[in-house]
């Protein structure tokens, strides 16, 4: 008997070792979010519908569409879990996907993938320290260097049509915050691109960001440096990487925002990258060269308090700069690395890309309203207008393969471009109502007018087609 005893007494302690160690739950909180729309797009190619923009070749009638109309569903559910010991854990679950999946173009349909798992640890070794480790969202100021890890004109891993519209924005990370209130600093490092390969080739992104909060006039001052190591420049095969070849890019910037008087609001922010950038060629190898571009971004709003409608008006003006036609010297063009930004919901996406005249190689001036017509009615119109900051041909009517200009989703095999600065104009006009607390409808429209730069033709051929969306949201948060 006592034998057994003495063995029972054995086995409760192993399994007591073995037994995995569970925190004890304090709180626990449900979220999430759905996102249903409809999408009418017209010319994102730029081409009229009597030519196909790739083979130039018509239809029977003469005609060939290019139009692109489907609905579809962006569902997110997030699970956050408050611990003991300062512990809190965030996992939220996101599914994208077109209307009748099985006939989607994306073989992913509609998959149910990790948006977020991430750990929180408070008061972590230090007091005024808190460190996340996991997915999570990383996004600074106004997203202009961080905010999306395929910046926002495309989503690599979307599995909807239009991957602009994606709601993937979440990093593979570690942060650490000290706030030593009313001075901030996060220091952070991210995986973008993990390989698994012997050879080097990963991407990361380290960064350092400081705020201030000044107090008076509701100021505020951020200074950071963000560095960009993406490891496929000590590699041959980059050809097929448009988008993103090798680069070693360090970014050091500062913002700042105040309220000078009531109800006006203003935002700057400068950046200057350094560092080194590789240029592939058809043939696989690359050419190395120094980096060096700028960009900086202007902009306020006032709402004009005691009028009808409650209107607010705003103005900003943004620049990136850009890299001339066959400039080899140092690398002039911006690189977009991971920003959140949208200057019009029709170039977003066509002139998405490193030096392609949305968020590089590009001056954008912005003038817009909002206004509430009757009580649960938001109605807001912006005008964008769009110049290149450097003249990508050297003279009319010149034919350029776009893999020169690295547009991210215009994929026709070349574009007729004229030596003019003027990429063209945007007006885009939203309606957002309120049905209820918790669910918002929504309609807008945007439309691309081609400037001059995209006047040049070919053998008949032109890409200066006016560009259209429509679309018609319904959202439901809980």
């Amino acid at each position: 008997m006592k034998k057994l005893m003495t063995l029972c007494i054995a086995l409760t302690a192993i399994a007591v070792i073995a037994a995995p160690a569970l925190a004890e739950v304090q709180n626990v909180k449900v979220s999430g979010d759905i996102s249903s729309a409809g999408v009418y797009r017209n010319s994102y190619d730029l081409f009229p519908a009597t030519r196909n923009s790739v083979t130039g070749d018509t239809n029977e009638d003469g005609q060939v569409s290019d139009n692109d109309n489907f609905l579809y569903t962006i569902a997110r559910i997030r699970v956050d879990a408050d611990l003991t010991d300062n512990v809190m854990a965030t996992i939220r679950l996101l599914t994208e996907y077109d209307w009748n999946t099985e006939d989607s173009t994306y073989d992913a349909g509609d998959d149910l993938d990790l948006d977020l798992a991430n750990v929180t640890l408070k008061e972590a070794f230090y007091a005024p320290l808190t460190v996340t480790v996991g997915r999570q969202e990383l996004r600074y100021g106004n997203a202009f260097i961080v905010g999306d890890p395929d910046t926002n004109g495309t989503s690599k891993d979307g599995n909807i049509t239009s991957t602009d519209m994606s709601k993937r924005k979440s990093f593979d990370a570690i942060r650490g915050v000290l706030d030593y209130n009313p001075y901030t600093i996060d220091v952070i490092f991210a995986k973008i691109d993990e390989t698994n390969n012997t050879e080097a080739s990963d991407e990361d992104l380290f960064g350092v960001n400081a705020a201030w909060d000044v107090g008076s006039y509701n100021s505020e001052v951020e200074g950071y440096w963000f560095y960009n190591r993406d490891q496929d420049q000590d590699t041959v095969n980059v050809a097929n990487d448009s988008t993103s070849p090798g680069h070693d890019i360090h970014v050091f910037g500062v913002r700042g925002s105040l309220e000078p008087i009531e109800n006006l609001t203003l935002i700057g922010e400068f950046a200057w990258q350094r560092g080194d950038f590789e240029t592939a060629s058809d043939d696989g190898t690359t050419t190395k060269r120094d980096q060096d571009a700028n960009a900086f971004q202007i902009a306020g709003d006032y709402a004009l308090s005691g009028w009808n409608w409650e209107p607010t008006i705003r103005a900003g003006w943004t620049h990136y700069s850009g890299e001339g036609y066959a400039d080899d010297g140092d690398n002039g063009s911006w690189i977009p690395l991971y920003e959140d930004q949208s200057h019009g919901i029709v170039a977003n996406y066509v002139l998405s890309g490193i030096n392609g005249g949305q968020n590089s190689n590009a001056d954008i001036l912005n003038i817009g309203a909002t206004a509430t017509p009757m009580e649960d009615l938001t109605v807001s119109i912006d005008y964008y207008n769009f110049l290149s900051d450097e003249n990508i041909v050297t003279s009319n009517t010149s034919a350029n393969n776009n893999s020169a200009l690295n547009w991210t989703n215009l994929t026709e095999s070349s574009y007729n471009m004229t030596a003019d600065d003027e990429l063209g104009y945007e007006i885009d006009i939203a309606l957002n109502y309120d049905y209820t607390e918790d669910v918002q409808m929504g309609l807008s429209a945007g439309f691309f007018e081609p400037g001059k730069a995209f006047e040049g033709e070919s053998s008949g051929n032109r890409n200066d087609e006016d560009a259209v969306q429509v679309l018609a949201t319904l959202d439901v948060a809980f």
